[in-house]
């Protein structure tokens, strides 16, 4: 039980929900309250995991009486805040999915990962707007924008949101579309995280009867040399192909696989609508800039697209940060020369995704996740041992530096870090619109997304 005194109402309410509400001193505390990035400590006044909507209304009333917020996190991506004063929202009961093979629709509920949409997608020639991780909440990535394998083709993962069922503040449930509330959905479109509980999206799918992807494995000494190259592919990439270079220096420590420790990958990866020949020159190009080591590329099955960058599949800590840019050569010798400085040694990872086509372009609908003017984002990961942040803080302060004008302050909103508000993401403007949207439709401010809007 929570602190009756405090939370008579959520006390009340974890008669019927059971095992559903847990509080602080249960022994599932630690492991129910934990986000994806370790780092980040959370401490609720209580974790939720309600079955259907009914309870969810409940739990909305409940934290109306007590003077709590609603914060959901389905998977924990994203988490930035300590969550006081909160009750923390798991949907992973939610998670029906339906696929609308004739219209290339699908409506999906918000407790699935993008793993279990491509697996509902598979034998169908469509595809959604996945990221490269498929452990990543369908639901929360289109309303953070979401950048996808195909946002080249097609733009922001929000760009293919039709609907949203939504629970408001109001206690209210029911499907809503840019017919019935142009200006919330023009906001859920890349802010959709505190202005109410999602409980599932209609998206877009898109035709894709071929697919060719995969990863190509440099020698350690060919990092700054496949940048180059994937950059310069990337000019004239046609809008089907999505490439991005990566490199990993893995620390010599106990909790690094042995194998690969004290070890630099370097790497090249790609998605393709299509086996186009262009494409297949392209790459060639790019295997020419060092020693293949090894090479994935090839045709990939929908359901398979998350073997592409083989992303971390469980939690761990970590500190990232990232920009949009702009780069050249001048800027890109100037980021390895600052990457292989002392200053750089605590990051552990550099990587760089190329933009363009449907991102430069306004959306097909409109979102606060809008049209992005920088041909690149660079971003780095370190290990997050809290003993190096300052280490880690003036590593990232040395690259952004030797980035110089190529770099702008924004970046996609789901690669901010922690604590950073949607101005890191959007325009001034459009984030004020978007607080009046939060104003008008929570108007007790009820909902607590991982974004403040500032």
């Amino acid at each position: 039980m929570t602190d009756a005194a405090a939370h008579p109402a959520l006390d009340a309410l974890a008669a019927s929900l059971g095992d559903r509400l847990t509080f602080p001193g249960d022994a599932r505390w630690d492991a129910v309250r934990s986000p994806w990035n370790l780092v980040i400590d959370q401490h609720p006044a209580a974790v939720a995991a309600p079955a259907d909507v009914a309870e969810l209304q409940a739990l909305l009333a409940a934290a109306r009486a007590d003077g709590l917020e609603l914060a959901v996190q389905p998977s924990g991506h994203g988490a930035s805040g300590t969550l006081d004063g909160t009750v923390l929202v798991r949907t992973a009961a939610f998670d029906r999915i339906e696929v609308d093979v004739a219209a290339r629709v699908a409506r999906v509920a918000a407790g699935l990962e993008w793993g279990r949409v491509l697996d509902a997608l598979a034998g169908t020639d469509l595809i959604a707007m996945t990221g490269s991780s498929v452990v990543v909440n369908a639901t929360a990535l289109t309303l953070a924008g979401g950048h996808s394998w195909f946002s080249r083709a097609f733009g922001f993962a929000s760009s293919s949101l039709r609907a949203v069922e939504l629970l408001t503040a109001d206690g209210h449930h029911r499907w809503l579309r840019d017919a019935d509330d142009p200006e919330l959905l023009w906001a859920m479109r890349g802010a959709g995280g505190a202005l109410g509980i999602v409980t599932a999206i209609e998206i877009d799918l898109h035709p894709a009867p071929v697919i060719t992807g995969g990863r190509i494995v440099f020698a350690p000494t060919d990092a700054a040399a496949v940048f180059h190259a994937v950059m310069e592919a990337g000019r004239g990439a046609p809008d089907t192909l999505a490439l991005q270079a990566g490199v990993v220096r893995i620390p010599d420590v106990e909790q690094a696989p042995p194998e690969l420790r004290g070890q630099t990958i370097v790497t090249a990866e790609f998605a393709e609508l299509g086996a186009s020949d262009e494409v297949r020159a392209i790459l060639d190009g790019i295997r020419g800039a060092g020693t293949v080591v090894a090479d994935t590329v090839g045709p990939v099955a929908v359901e398979d697209l998350g073997g592409i960058a083989e992303e971390p599949t469980d939690p761990s800590p970590g500190f990232s940060w990232s920009v949009f840019a702009a780069l050249d050569d001048a800027a890109l010798d100037r980021l390895f020369a600052a990457w292989e400085s002392p200053a750089a040694q605590p990051i552990m990872g550099l990587s760089m995704r190329v933009l363009g086509g449907a991102l430069a372009a306004a959306p097909v609908r409109p979102g606060i996740a809008g049209a992005v003017a920088e041909p690149h984002v660079v971003s780095g990961h370190a290990i997050g041992v809290p003993a190096a942040a300052e280490a880690v803080r003036q590593g990232y302060a040395t690259l952004r530096a030797a980035l110089g004008r190529a770099a702008s302050d924004r970046t996609f909103c789901t690669f901010l870090a922690p604590h950073v508000g949607y101005s890191g993401a959007y325009a001034e403007s459009d984030v004020a619109r978007a607080a009046n949207v939060k104003a008008t439709v929570d108007p007790e401010a009820r909902f607590r997304g991982n974004r403040d809007f500032t």
